[in-house]
């Protein structure tokens, strides 16, 4: 029951994420990481997908921001990376399908349940609140926010379903 309501939290939270990005709670976290020693050199290239140095499907700025703040914790590096990257995937998917769109939606928030579990682990009453950091900053650009909203529209009156199987497994 716990991750029934978890995963109905991510998928609405998901599907509002650019309006949850104007709460005031976001937004000082979001200064605070961009303060703080766990986001270094954060990445404003202009392109969609951002600086992948290591080409593993992860932005180096967010793949270090999730090392350096989760490093003594191996599980928590590996679900914020799959978050991350899932993140990545569907913001550079650069197609027209719907339907591509929904399986990377549904991707994505298979792996923000997962990231929430973890939030909730940490910080209870901050429960979303990497989930959102590193969502914010996956479309910290004025292109990646185009991207963002125009990927939002296509999905828009789509119909998402929770995942029955293990959601959480590698």
């Amino acid at each position: 029951m716990k991750k029934a309501v978890i995963a109905l939290s991510c998928l609405s939270i998901l599907l509002m994420a650019c309006s949850s990005l104007l709460n005031p709670s976001i937004q000082n976290s979001l200064k605070e990481v961009r303060t703080s020693k766990f986001l270094k050199n954060e990445d404003k290239t202009k392109t969609i997908g951002g600086i992948d140095a290591n080409s593993n499907g992860v932005r180096d700025d967010i793949e270090g921001y999730i090392k350096l703040k989760y490093g003594n914790n191996p599980e928590f590096v590996s679900v914020y990376m799959q978050y991350a990257q899932e993140l990545r995937r569907k913001l550079t998917l650069a197609s027209d399908d719907r339907e591509a769109y929904r399986r990377a939606s549904h991707e994505v928030s298979r792996k923000m349940v997962c990231a929430a579990e973890i939030d909730y682990k940490v910080e209870p009453e901050k429960m979303y609140r990497d989930t959102m950091i590193i969502y914010a900053l996956s479309v910290n650009t004025k292109q990646r926010k185009a991207e963002s909203n125009r990927i939002s529209s296509l999905v828009s009156g789509m119909v998402f379903t929770l995942p029955t199987e293990e959601h959480c497994k590698n």
